[in-house]
């Protein structure tokens, strides 16, 4: 009995501690969002927009740079020569681009941050950038309030500013519109989730061998049982 409560008491509060990092901050809810990281070309867009965007500050540093070579399917050339840069940085590496942790304007890494936070927070909170003249950066956002963060990904979405009613309204254009900027999150979000948790690929795909081998093997035990206990009625 008391090891049934422990496990309600565990599952309890794995959810409670699920929810308490997912919060959205002044928003009720965070925007759905799911990711695919079974679309390859979707993870090479994300990784794009990793490399450009986010490597300069947040490393990977549970990834290794050969391990995301063959996920992704990206040609030796253009692993060594436009990802890693660097001559002295092996393929066998670890990803560790950006600033450590414990530097005075360190950022978090970002290999398990979905895994924490969950694919729906981080998507809700990369779109939800807007200017704060009160922070030192300039940007604040709906989903993190006090963010240390620059909005690095204005250029893309365009400004955006808060109004009284604690709403998004676009004050400058982007190079990209809401829809592809959307798109465009989604991709890195689901690099991001791939990130967390590469085995993923592997797991989901061979969970439906998994499941197909459990209904075909739940067959043939109905049909043998059934054979060796029509003689007993």
């Amino acid at each position: 009995m008391f090891k049934l409560a422990l496990l309600f008491f565990m599952l309890f509060a794995g959810e409670t501690w699920s929810a308490g990092e997912k919060e959205c901050g002044s928003l009720e809810y965070c925007d759905e969002y799911k990711s695919n990281v079974h679309d390859l070309y979707s993870l090479q867009r994300g990784l794009g927009l990793y490399k450009n965007y986010c490597s300069s500050c947040h490393t990977l540093k549970y990834l290794r740079w050969n391990r995301l070579q063959r996920d992704l399917d990206i040609p030796e050339s253009i692993l060594t020569e436009d990802l890693i840069g660097s001559p002295e940085v092996k393929t066998s590496d670890f990803i560790t681009f950006g600033l450590p942790e414990i530097s005075a304007i360190g950022a978090p890494d970002l290999t398990l941050r979905t895994r924490v936070r969950g694919e729906e927070w981080i998507y809700t909170y990369l779109r939800t950038f807007y200017d704060d003249i009160d922070q030192p950066t300039g940007a604040n956002n709906l989903v993190y309030p006090g963010t240390a963060m620059l909005n690095v990904l204005s250029g893309l979405q365009g400004r955006q500013e808060l109004t009284p009613d604690g709403r998004l309204l676009k004050s400058s254009d982007g190079t990209m519109t809401k829809e592809e900027f959307d798109l465009a999150i989604g991709d890195l979000v689901t690099f991001l989730a791939y990130a967390s948790e590469p085995a993923r690929i592997t797991r989901e795909r061979n969970g439906i061998f998994v499941i197909l081998f459990f209904i075909v093997f739940t067959a043939v035990m109905w049909l043998l049982n059934r054979e060796y206990t029509k003689d007993i009625k």
